[in-house]
């Protein structure tokens, strides 16, 4: 006998209630047709008998998949705050760093790609993206630039976000990064001018 046992359910199997993020689920895996099926409730339906049918009973946590997608999206809010900032301004250094920060994002797929075209004759790319935190659509413009134009907008973004990302110092205190850290935003920052 093959067993699929599916995701928690969005609310509870007896009396429809929705589950909140973070809600102990009280889980059964139940015989029924011959077959097996999950069945969740809340504490208050639960109670403490259990039918002849269980195959299974556990407990979990139940995760709210629209808290988890907004905590994530928060996570990397700081770069996203970054490219808006950016790729409003006419600023070629700035539209340099807009673009190297759309390609992260796009790497750890906050956008997604869904075009890119060239105009003025060629001499300029655009790239379309969704924002997939708000499902707003943006471009970013690659206006041929040099390694070396790449290479200063990648040190200045670095700067910025690791200015945004540091938590403010006291006076006389040390700034101290973990080598960790820097290497990790380095590659990141390398990875997307590659």
């Amino acid at each position: 006998m093959e067993i699929k046992i599916s995701k928690c359910a969005p609310s509870c199997s007896a009396c429809d209630t929705a589950f909140e993020h973070e809600q102990k689920v009280h889980s059964l895996v139940v015989m029924a047709d011959d077959a097996l099926a999950r069945k969740d409730y809340c504490a208050k339906c639960f109670g403490d008998k259990q039918p002849d049918t269980v195959f299974c009973a556990w407990n979990v946590r139940y995760t709210d998949p629209k808290v988890l997608e907004a905590e994530r999206q928060e996570a990397f809010s700081p770069l996203r705050r970054l490219f808006y900032d950016m790729a409003t301004t006419t600023e070629r250094l700035d539209l340099a760093q807009a673009y190297l920060a759309a390609q992260l994002l796009r790497r750890q797929r906050v956008f997604r790609q869904i075009k890119e075209s060239e105009e003025n004759e060629g001499s300029e790319r655009v790239a379309l993206f969704l924002d997939r935190a708000g499902n707003r659509l943006i471009e970013a413009r690659d206006l041929n630039f040099t390694y070396t134009e790449l290479d200063e907008a990648r040190v200045q973004l670095m700067e910025r976000l690791q200015a945004l990302e540091a938590p403010p110092q006291e006076a006389g205190e040390d700034a101290t990064e973990t080598p960790q850290q820097s290497e990790q935003v380095e590659d990141n920052v390398q990875n997307a001018t590659s």
